[in-house]
């Protein structure tokens, strides 16, 4: 296999569109979003060409078909990784490392924390495999934060260390 992380834009909706609808139809207990969300009337090019222009994107390919994405976004000074999810049949060949990675060089220093739903123990070790510390507590949709280890001084909130 051999895997490229490409920056995505509005142009490639149609694979950030299938690569997302995928992983919330075989993986829905996996994200606090739910299919709803980004089927039916809510699946327009518009929509997905919007998303993709609202933050950095990226799509792991194996030649040409899409395998995994991940995505980051600041909020309060604050780098986000988001919509993380890697296909069954690329699972376990360091896709999810290279995704995790590209949004750690993206962050470029920024303090960077994630959301995981409580109990998804493959994304928690692999995402602490990466430097991610797991937070106690769970917010109102079941997810708990990590935050990257080693954060500057306006890193994660002393509470949450």
């Amino acid at each position: 296999m051999s895997v490229e992380i490409r920056h995505v834009g509005p142009d490639d909706w149609t694979d950030w569109r299938m690569m997302r609808q995928r992983s919330l139809t075989e993986d829905p207990q996996a994200f606090s979003s739910s299919t709803a969300m980004w089927t039916g009337d809510n699946d327009t090019e518009a929509r997905w060409r919007e998303r993709l222009a609202d933050g950095p994107c990226f799509i792991a390919y194996d030649g040409e078909r899409p395998i995994g994405m991940v995505a980051g976004r600041i909020v309060d000074n604050r780098a986000e990784l988001i919509s993380m999810w890697v296909g069954a049949e690329a699972r376990r060949r360091g896709v999810g490392r290279a995704l995790i990675q590209t949004v750690i060089a993206w962050a470029n220093g920024r303090p960077l924390r994630l959301r995981v739903m409580d109990g998804n123990a493959a994304a928690v070790d692999a995402y602490a495999q990466q430097g991610f510390v797991l937070q106690d507590g769970c917010d109102d949709e079941g997810c708990r934060l990590m935050w990257l280890r080693n954060q500057p001084a306006d890193g994660p909130p002393a509470e949450q260390t």
